[in-house]
């Protein structure tokens, strides 16, 4: 094949993903739309505004993350690059099956100065911490404060020693071997083996700082949607608890693009007890649904939130990455 005929048949793939990504998040915000008729809508652009942001800026120190991780393993993508690549792979998730994601962001970072099976690898080391950093928060908060649900914390129990365990330098040479990441690159793997136990508290601490902005994101959302949440600090562990729970769990579903499905049961199931508590506020006389329906379109609603940030951050960095690129040349 020529250069020619390659690049090509490069840019073809890439739009192809793209297309297929869009057509995906398209059907996902179709399904959601009869129970969204449903809802007298009394909407707070500012708080939905807000909501987004709180939802990108975790994600901000996950990609944090992983551009240390990167670093940490000697590549030497910039820091742009290393977000922007972060930002659009999250598009991918709503593909079937999650591959898309290590996929997009490995094709976007790799380089002259990454190699595409480091970054794999980086992929595989911060999705694993952030599950085990969501799972054990999750698990301990809702058990500690929400007992009658300990059924899900013995599931996120699970999910953490699943994502865990392989975080432990010895366990995660051999998860790539099985994932076959990097291949027989001696080299590679002389690279891989620097993510050693110092790099496990740096993760610990950016993925806490994720779950938190996560939680604001759930906040935010409420509000959003004209409903009164009652003072933050009173339910702050609660937003935290529920999003890390739910999104978890979600991701844990191999067969759910995004958890889609999965992360809106187990939200609405969570929150249940919350709303039956707030719809008893004044401020919240307005409502005519039963706490059961409102759970229900709030994790509907913070679905939709979420989609539109990913969407606009996606959209502002593929810009800025052009308009580097036309620089450059």
């Amino acid at each position: 094949m020529t250069p020619a005929a390659k690049k090509c048949a490069v840019g073809l793939v890439k739009w192809t993903l793209t297309l297929l990504v869009f057509f995906f998040i398209g059907r996902e915000l179709v399904k959601s739309s009869d129970e969204f008729r449903r809802y007298e809508w009394n909407l707070r652009w500012g708080w939905l505004a807000a909501a987004g942001l709180f939802y990108l800026a975790g994600y901000f120190f996950s990609s944090c993350f992983w551009h240390y991780v990167l670093r940490a393993m000697g590549q030497g993508p910039t820091f742009f690059q290393s977000v922007r690549s972060f930002y659009l792979s999250q598009l991918g998730k709503y593909v079937p099956g999650k591959a898309m994601v290590i996929v997009i962001r490995s094709a976007l970072v790799s380089g002259p100065r990454v190699r595409a099976g480091l970054a794999a690898a980086g992929v595989f080391y911060e999705t694993f911490t952030m599950m085990a950093v969501g799972a054990f928060l999750s698990a301990l908060l809702v058990f500690l404060k929400y007992g009658e649900h300990w059924k899900f914390s013995l599931l996120a129990l699970g999910v953490m020693a699943a994502s865990g365990i392989p975080l432990l330098p010895p366990v995660f040479r051999r998860v790539l071997k099985i994932l076959r990441v990097a291949k027989d690159d001696a080299a590679a793997w002389e690279k891989i083996d620097r993510l050693s136990w110092k790099t496990l508290p740096v993760g610990f601490l950016s993925m806490t700082l994720l779950w938190i902005a996560f939680g604001l994101f759930l906040w935010a959302s409420v509000r959003g949607l004209g409903i009164e949440t009652g003072p933050l600090a009173e339910h702050a562990v609660l937003f935290v608890a529920v999003t890390a729970m739910a999104m978890v769990l979600g991701f844990a579903v191999p067969i759910s693009p995004g958890g889609l499905g999965v992360r809106e049961a187990i939200l609405a199931a969570l929150l249940m007890p919350y709303f039956s508590t707030i719809l008893g506020y004044p401020e919240n006389a307005g409502i005519r649904l039963d706490a059961k329906t409102l759970a229900l379109v709030v994790s509907l609603a913070q679905r939709v939130i979420s989609i539109v940030a990913e969407l606009a951050a996606g959209g502002i960095f593929w810009a800025a990455g052009l308009f580097r690129k036309s620089e450059k040349e």
